[in-house]
């Protein structure tokens, strides 16, 4: 998504402005406070900071993925002191931008428009397309309200994935031969990869080394998007069943 808007940084003024992403990244407030002080005109365009040469983002968001990812309860028990810092960090950051934007403020993007940065395989562009490609692995006797629903979680369309749900779609059926294959445990895997392999490691090595390490902020923001998005997913899909 390129954001129509004459605020775009400059090449300097973006690589500068990596600092602000860090600081949000990590809930860093008094370093996000630093940095509006210091460079108060860069700072004025952090809702179109350039996560590549053709895709510009608002850095407020992440606090919104933050949001959704430290904001649940069921982590094992052994990381919840760990979460729950977090968590206090993250409410912080939300509190400051409550002050900055007002109380309503609230995640200004759908997931679908960036999941090529976080889908480790290309996404069909059509229900139609996506069928096609899967045809040959699929059983033969799942219903098409099914494989439909697992088609528009994937694109987290979150109105029609909904609708599906209503219309008696269910998220618990695997799809595919092996066990595991259904909407439910997809979702409930995949949230748990990013959470293990990538976002947990990453902020508890923030945590001993702070900024003094090498950071690749593409697959930072790749991993906690695609963090966020498969936890809201997730949850969208144990609540309608409960």
């Amino acid at each position: 998504m390129t954001t129509q808007t004459n605020n775009i940084p400059t090449q300097i003024e973006n690589k500068k402005m990596e600092e602000l992403f860090l600081a949000i990244y990590f809930n860093d407030l008094k370093k996000v406070i630093d940095f509006k002080n210091q460079f108060p005109e860069i700072y004025a365009k952090k809702d179109s900071f350039q996560i590549d040469y053709n895709t510009t983002f608002n850095l407020i968001n992440l606090t919104f993925f933050n949001q959704a990812v430290w904001g649940v309860d069921d982590w094992v028990e052994d990381m919840m002191p760990f979460v729950k810092k977090i968590r206090q960090r993250t409410e912080q950051m939300l509190d400051f931008w409550r002050t900055e934007f007002g109380q309503d403020i609230k995640r200004d993007v759908e997931y679908n428009q960036y999941y090529d940065f976080f889908y480790f395989d290309c996404l069909a562009d059509t229900y139609e397309e996506w069928l096609k490609e899967e045809q040959e692995d699929l059983k033969k006797d799942i219903r098409e309200i099914d494989l439909m629903l697992m088609y528009q979680a994937k694109c987290f369309n979150f109105a029609e994935t909904k609708k599906l749900l209503e219309q008696g779609a269910k998220s618990d059926v695997d799809l595919y031969d092996e066990d595991f294959s259904s909407a439910d445990s997809h979702f409930g895997n995949e949230r748990e990869l990013f959470a293990r392999t990538f976002v947990v490691p990453e902020f508890e090595i923030f945590e001993q080394k702070g900024y003094n390490q090498k950071f690749d902020i593409l697959e930072m923001f790749s991993r906690l998007l695609g963090f966020a998005a498969h936890e809201e997913m997730y949850l969208f899909l144990k609540a309608y069943k409960n």
